[in-house]
């Protein structure tokens, strides 16, 4: 993946995790993370020259399945909470990794900021 491809990959997931009710950006260990409500983590964004790395919380069965594509493993540190990091390489991991972060989104978020948000979907 080129360069401006990585730092695509990086906005679009961005994009993605801003344009959710409640949610802002924030970089309490250097990188980006996202939040919800009160403090609520649902994402972590690694960008560096070479890569573009997600970290989302997901579902005990959605987590099971991600675990075996060779691009998808337990996250550092909060892995054993259910979350994994997803190596975004190409539009078919940027997809799946956007999938995931409406996922760790959904999961993260008050009942009632969640259905506001997909309300309709």
């Amino acid at each position: 993946m080129t360069r401006y491809s990585m730092l695509s990959s990086a906005q679009a997931i961005r994009e993605l995790a801003l344009s959710f009710p409640q949610t802002y950006e924030d970089a309490p260990w250097g990188f980006p993370v996202f939040k919800v409500g009160a403090n609520k983590l649902f994402a972590l964004l690694i960008e560096e020259a070479d890569r573009v790395e997600l970290t989302v919380k997901l579902t005990q069965e959605e987590r099971q399945i991600a675990e075996l594509l060779p691009w998808v493993r337990q996250a550092s540190h909060i892995g054993r909470y259910g979350w994994v990091t997803a190596e975004v390489t190409d539009t078919e991991t940027l997809a799946a990794a956007l999938e995931w972060l409406r996922e760790s989104y959904w999961l993260k978020a008050p009942a009632a900021v969640r259905e506001a948000a997909f309300e309709g979907s």
